[in-house]
């Protein structure tokens, strides 16, 4: 870790916001698994699922190393198991619109992933790992990506 570019812990708030970013992944590919007419993307959609939960076991791991006992709080998942189960995918049934919104969602987890490297050396182990987690959602991301491509396309083809 890269000790001068550290201010008050932002390493601290950029882990738990990622945490907290794939705790709502993890629900999302729960919701999305749960709808009727994923097919076959049940398969992406369960490794999504259960890379989330692994991720968030690692990012833990990170967040106990790095935090102030006396100033950190515990990770706490309450606030984004309320909100996902009450407002996300609601109303979305289509393949396509379930494909677009975790699309997104990947977009927005690859670009918190990549904020932290300005914060971590490049040979740390904390490092590797969020190389890893990047590597493997960018996996997602292309999936989902081209799934709604050609879905779209399809779409328009008719």
């Amino acid at each position: 870790m890269n000790k001068k570019d550290l201010n008050g812990g932002e390493l601290v708030l950029k882990i738990s916001s990622l945490w907290h970013e794939q705790k709502r992944r993890e629900i999302l590919y729960l919701l999305a698994l749960q709808k009727d007419k994923m097919g076959s993307l049940r398969k992406m959609l369960t490794q999504g699922h259960f890379s989330a939960i692994l991720f968030q076991k690692e990012i833990k791991t990170v967040y106990d190393y790095f935090k102030c006992l006396l100033n950190d709080k515990e990770l706490d998942d309450r606030l984004v198991i309320n909100e996902l189960r009450e407002n996300s995918l609601r109303g979305m049934e289509e393949k396509e619109q379930v494909m677009g919104y975790l699309s997104k969602m990947e977009s927005g987890m690859l670009n918190s992933y990549r904020s932290l490297h300005t914060y971590l050396d490049r040979d740390s182990e904390t490092r590797r790992m969020i190389d890893a987690h990047l590597i493997r959602i960018t996996e997602f991301y292309e999936i989902l990506s081209s799934q709604e491509a050609v879905n779209n396309d399809r779409l328009r083809a008719v």
